[in-house]
């Protein structure tokens, strides 16, 4: 009896053990082994990933590096960031900093940057300024039209037209003039195709996405079609595929979340991590976690890490790999008990 007793106190942890590792595999735990994290989940994890990262010594070196090569936008990135882990550059460092500011914030520095921005996005010298002196023109109704006259101009000269500008302005100006897209939502369907038609021109797309939005932007434009819709004549349908335009909606609306919790400046450089649709749609999930820190929080622990913390591993599959784990060892230590009482017997034999 106590025998049976004994062994029956073995067993038991580790049949419990066992019963509920195989009913939590009847759960299919690793069906959806990730789940989305919420955006306090995440904002909470990056910026333990952050406090981590950004040391005294790293800021050195990276302010260092900045102000050798004249980036002048990085500094500022790094300032920033600086101050949000309440860190401060040295006095030689801050002294760089303030020459490099005074040199590039001038009065005059400034005129001149604003004319380049105004003449040419692409020639802007800061993102401050192409904030200032570009980006209202662009995101009115006059920016669309004036890539609407560009590419007329071209096409008229026997030039090669860029169909994707054309259509990306055609959407833009479609939703200033309040056509219903994508559910109505003409306001981020604008911002959004806006953030791709200049973050395009200026290069900041990567190439894999560029491919993407060259089959999102076939939407079956028929230009011809344009000035009978523009004077009201035409519907929508008869100038586009509305099908294909909603697609192209929807990841301009993923581009305007970004834009909306940080900026419009910023949405064109973060285009950098953009590789597709998919990304555009996480890019959009962090900047509702972390708002107008998005830009500086990829600057510092890259798009692979951002994006991972966009998930975690469900407790199910948690609870699971616990299980297994535990019932590994107990069999592990049940097997090395056996082992060594048998040893034990055979030593006390042969003394």
């Amino acid at each position: 009896m106590r025998r049976a007793l004994r062994l029956l106190l073995w067993v038991a942890p580790f049949g419990t053990t066992v019963l509920f590792a195989l009913w939590t595999l009847t759960q299919n735990p690793f069906a959806q082994p990730l789940v989305a994290r919420s955006a306090v989940e995440v904002q909470r994890a990056l910026d333990r990933a952050l406090a981590g990262t950004v040391t005294p010594d790293w800021l050195r070196g990276e302010l260092a590096a900045a102000l050798d090569s004249g980036d002048y936008d990085r500094v500022v990135t790094l300032q920033q960031i600086a101050a949000d882990q309440g860190l401060a550059p040295d006095a030689e460092m801050q002294a760089r900093i303030d020459t490099l500011t005074a040199e590039r914030t001038g009065t005059w520095a400034t005129i001149q940057g604003c004319a380049q921005c105004m003449a040419d996005i692409a020639t802007c010298p800061s993102l401050t300024l192409m904030a200032t002196c570009a980006l209202p023109l662009e995101l009115s109704p006059l920016g669309d039209l004036n890539t609407l006259r560009r590419e007329a101009m071209n096409w008229a000269a026997g030039d090669d037209v860029d169909r994707i500008d054309v259509t990306l302005a055609f959407v833009g100006l479609a939703a200033t003039g309040a056509i219903v897209l994508s559910g109505g939502t003409t306001t981020s369907v604008k911002i959004g195709t806006t953030a791709l038609r200049l973050a395009r021109r200026l290069g900041t797309l990567t190439p894999r996405f560029a491919r993407e939005l060259a089959r999102l932007a076939d939407i079956g434009l028929r230009p011809a079609m344009i000035g009978a819709w523009a004077i009201g004549r035409a519907p929508l349908d008869e100038v586009v595929d509305t099908v294909r335009l909603g697609r192209l909606a929807d990841v301009g609306g993923d581009i305007a979340k970004v834009a909306g919790h940080t900026s419009l400046t910023d949405t064109i450089v973060l285009m950098r991590n953009v590789d597709t649709a998919e990304d555009a749609a996480k890019l959009a999930k962090t900047a509702t976690a972390m708002g107008p820190k998005t830009r500086r929080v990829i600057a510092v622990l890259g798009k692979n890490r951002v994006f991972r913390a966009l998930v975690r591993l469900s407790h199910l599959t948690i609870a699971a790999l616990a299980a297994l784990y535990l019932s590994a060892l107990q069999a592990l230590a049940f097997l090395a008990h056996l082992v060594g009482r048998r040893a034990f017997r055979q030593a006390r034999r042969m003394v």
